[in-house]
């Protein structure tokens, strides 16, 4: 009798291997896959490809390392308990053979990270001590070429929390200015006050590259700039930090002023994914010098008699509308000083003739050159480089994303009955300004501001049903070759003048016509 019971005990131990398993990969939330995510934000952000790739391989292998360390963490406390519960099982029935004995050391044994024999022909013996290891991310670009837009949407996507920081404000502790841990605080109130659902947040770190250590006088300490990249390690390698936030209290009194308590948090920084961003001014200088020296050394490596210098690393002037980068200078005189403002990117040209952005031939020695210390660049492995936008970029950015710049103003207008139309040539005007302001596709939003302000002042309750803009009306914007104007001539009709409208734009943009009469027709 008690042979059949030991044996039923060693069959339970056994197969609580397998339940214990399923029940622990149950729990894990499925990710979307790199494509998916990669899709996702074709929706709402124009170009970038590499970019894109880089950050949703990086996002889906970090949350699949939280996913599998959650999964582990859940067999372990699953065969903890399944251990007592059979010691104390056999304990009452005195039941202690041998086989009872061996399927306790079964379980046992797993919980140590190393599997029975049994499992040996389809579980390697080391998968259960293997321990992924974290992986951050940076993010070089120009600004306003959609670094923060993309780790945004993201976050979005996978429904998690995310902070963003400004780095410029953080100092050391002590000092005057946000300590580094404010990022953490602003999670957690994003998470509402959630510890578990912060920890699988994303933190994004902007202006990292403003943190970057000067090379002046060596007695004075750089509290803004190397002491907080020494103040970031240990939150960014992932440590548990004790949090003092200020959380409000809900009153029954609707009308009472809102109180706030002080409460203690401790956060676990090590599954919280860092993306650390910035334009990096000046980097691309740095990269194109190295290039240049290696491939000098390589030069003198071929022929000692040899003199010829390597060519020098051309910038390269890009159309507008072909989506090549153009180069552009800002010239601003004042008095005796002429200014100029260079917002190009150098390109580099490889061996086989080819030619990429200087950015995306990144390298440590390039980052710590530029004044990033060498034991936070460790701690980011995954580096990847925006491109600068161009013309065709710009445009694509005013009329195609889901959210577009384009489709919100029409709404507004929509909203107190006119018609906004703005033709093909006048976008890719807009876009062109934009492009020679240096601001990027934030800088779109400014010039429709603009553009717009007029417009939005005379039309609402003043009998006008439509309004076109076309490149002329972009034209009058510009005020001087260097600012621009907020009063621009504009096409306005009324209600009753909508065929003279709708002939207008046919002579202006036959493809905006097709839309807009059948926008009309509904």
């Amino acid at each position: 009798m008690l042979s059949v019971r030991n044996s039923i005990i060693l069959r339970r131990c056994y197969s609580s291997t397998f339940q214990i398993s399923n029940l622990a990969s149950s729990n894990n939330s499925k990710i979307p896959s790199p494509k998916i995510l990669k899709g996702y934000l074709d929706r709402y952000v124009v170009g970038q490809d590499i970019g894109k790739k880089v950050l949703c391989v990086a996002v889906y292998n970090h949350y699949l390392r939280i996913n599998d360390k959650i999964s582990k963490d859940i067999n372990n406390k699953n065969i903890k308990d399944e251990i007592e519960r059979i010691k104390n099982e056999s304990s009452k029935e005195r039941l202690n053979s041998t086989e009872t004995i061996a399927g306790l050391k079964s379980l046992e044994s797993q919980l140590k990270g190393k599997p029975p024999a049994i499992y040996n022909n389809k579980i390697e013996e080391d998968d259960d001590d293997l321990e992924l290891s974290k992986s951050n991310l940076l993010i070089l670009g120009p600004s306003g070429s959609g670094k923060t837009l993309l780790t945004t949407t993201l976050a979005k996507i996978l429904d998690v929390p995310i902070a963003i920081t400004d780095c410029t404000q953080l100092t050391q502790a002590g000092y005057i200015g946000e300590d580094v841990e404010i990022c953490l605080e602003r999670l957690l109130i994003n998470a509402n006050y959630n510890p578990q659902k912060a920890e699988r947040g994303i933190i994004v770190l902007d202006e990292i590259d403003k943190l970057a250590k000067h090379n002046s006088d060596a007695n004075v300490k750089d509290v803004s700039g190397e002491g907080v990249q020494q103040s970031l390690l240990k939150i960014i390698e992932g440590h548990k930090i004790e949090l003092n936030v200020q959380r409000p209290i809900k009153s029954k009194d609707n009308n009472a002023p809102i109180e706030m308590k002080t409460q203690n948090f401790t956060i676990d920084t090590s599954n919280i994914l860092f993306v650390l961003s910035g334009a990096f001014v000046g980097l691309d200088k740095i990269i194109s010098k190295r290039i240049i020296k290696i491939k000098d050394l390589n030069n003198n490596q071929k022929s000692e008699n040899n003199t010829t210098k390597t060519e020098q690393v051309r910038a390269v002037k890009t159309e507008e509308h072909d989506g090549k980068q153009s180069e552009h200078k800002v010239s601003v005189k004042n008095d005796n000083d002429n200014i100029q403002i260079d917002n190009k990117i150098k390109e580099v040209e490889l061996s086989n003739g080819k030619k990429v952005s200087a950015l995306s031939l990144t390298s440590p020695i390039d980052l710590i050159t530029f004044g990033l210390i060498p034991e936070l660049i460790g701690r980011v492995p995954i580096v990847t480089a925006l491109e600068p936008l161009n013309v065709k970029d710009l445009y694509h950015i005013l009329k195609e994303p889901k959210n577009a710049l384009l489709h919100q103003y029409q709404y507004i207008f929509n909203q107190f009955g006119v018609q906004l139309a703005i033709t093909q040539d006048a976008l890719i005007k807009i876009s062109e300004i934009a492009l020679n302001e240096g601001t990027g596709a934030r800088g779109l939003r400014s010039i429709m501001e603009r553009l717009l302000l007029n417009i939005n002042y005379e039309c609402p309750e003043s009998g006008i049903s439509f309004a076109l803009i076309n490149k002329d009306t972009v034209e009058s914007l510009k005020q001087t070759e260097y600012a621009l104007a907020s009063h621009v001539s504009v096409k306005y009709y009324t209600k009753d003048q909508e065929p003279a409208f709708i002939n207008d734009i046919k002579l202006e943009d036959p493809e905006l016509f097709k839309a807009m009469t059948k926008k009309l027709k509904h």
